[in-house]
């Protein structure tokens, strides 16, 4: 019948143009689950759902019962609905496969059946008879460089803002699943409240915390320039599964601070206005600065360099460990050495 992406389709759901055969299919569980949410939702009322809606295992029954399933009357309804799950599995076989198409055919007008499947086959049957007589939707993700502007745009269904730098750290510390993602979003909402904004700040805080560590841990060590501190807690940070572009990011994030920070201090703003234009709470300005003042324009023009030198060198396939260690290291030596008196060196070798 026809081909539809995800959103073009959950746009003719909420209209109630919905095929009596639909495919669903991709490797991206949320989008698949919103397709069937929206189904239900506007084909089978509440009140009558128990006994006009069946949601099914493809892998666990047999092709009889659900053709008898789909080929029921609805009871006190227009409509019944019948999602089948791992859609592959069920027709694996060819007499099922058989069987399914004969009903693909002449399907039951008063059903939706609603067939969700991941990778399939249009070579093959019954996928070849889906096409010509189903609407085929295909869930596909956005692109990895599209995440971040996906995050935004989904962040609003929470009734919150979400700025494009917040959204990639969010990538960065829970990687490109759309479902991990709307789950920490759901976290973050909860852990602002009634506060419009989700920052920076906010998800360091809630998607940092949940896999065992605090950005603020290593970003206080390297304000410090404690390298033993800052070396113990990015080994603890890559060892829970923290991913070293998140890291990279996080730290590229305070050094630019600094640099902000540095400029505002020397046009002589208020610190008020500095924690309102930086976003951030009087406790964390206090503490940022002082970690200013252990870092001059030269030293934190170096870090940001080093930075995106070492995200180039782990994007390229470079050991990740070392390059991280090697970063740290490049980023404290210069206080730390004229401390130690060259100690640091051994240890980092």
């Amino acid at each position: 019948m026809a081909n539809h992406s995800q959103a073009e389709f959950l746009r003719r759901v909420a209209a109630g143009q919905i095929a009596p055969i639909t495919l669903v299919h991709g490797d991206e569980a949320l989008l698949l689950d919103e397709c069937v949410a929206a189904v239900i939702e506007h084909t089978v009322d509440p009140t009558v759902r128990e006994f006009n809606l069946d949601i099914i295992d493809g892998a666990r029954i047999d092709i009889r019962d659900v053709l008898a399933k789909a080929s029921s009357f609805p009871m006190m309804t227009e409509r019944r609905v019948v999602v089948v799950k791992s859609f592959e599995r069920l027709v694996s076989g060819e007499k099922a496969r058989e069987m399914f198409g004969a009903y693909v055919a002449r399907p039951m007008e008063s059903t939706r059946l609603l067939l969700v499947a991941e990778s399939p086959d249009f070579r093959r049957k019954p996928y070849t008879d889906l096409k010509k007589y189903a609407d085929v939707v295909e869930c596909k993700p956005p692109w990895e460089n599209e995440i971040p502007s996906w995050i935004v745009d989904r962040a609003r269904r929470f009734e919150k803002t979400f700025g494009l730098d917040a959204a990639r750290m969010l990538q960065a510390y829970v990687g490109d699943s759309l479902m991990g993602i709307h789950r920490e979003l759901e976290k973050l909402s909860s852990y602002v409240g009634d506060r419009p904004e989700i920052t920076e700040d906010d998800v360091s805080a809630v998607a940092g915390a949940s896999r065992g560590f605090t950005v603020f841990d290593l970003q206080n060590a390297i304000g410090r320039r404690d390298f033993r501190s800052a070396s113990t807690v990015l080994r603890r940070m890559l060892e829970s599964g923290e991913s070293a572009p998140g890291i990279i990011v996080m730290l590229t994030r305070f050094f630019l601070q600094l640099w902000k920070l540095r400029e505002m201090k020397q046009q002589r703003m208020p610190d008020g206005e500095i924690a309102t234009a930086l976003r951030m709470s009087p406790y964390h300005l206090r503490s940022l600065s002082s970690f200013l003042a252990q870092h001059t324009v030269r030293e934190v023009e170096e870090a940001l360099a080093t930075l995106r030198t070492t995200d180039r060198a782990i994007k390229t396939g470079a050991d990740v460990a070392a390059e991280m260690d090697l970063l740290v290291y490049t980023i404290i030596r210069s206080r730390v050495l004229a401390a130690t008196g060259g100690e640091l060196r051994a240890v980092v070798a």
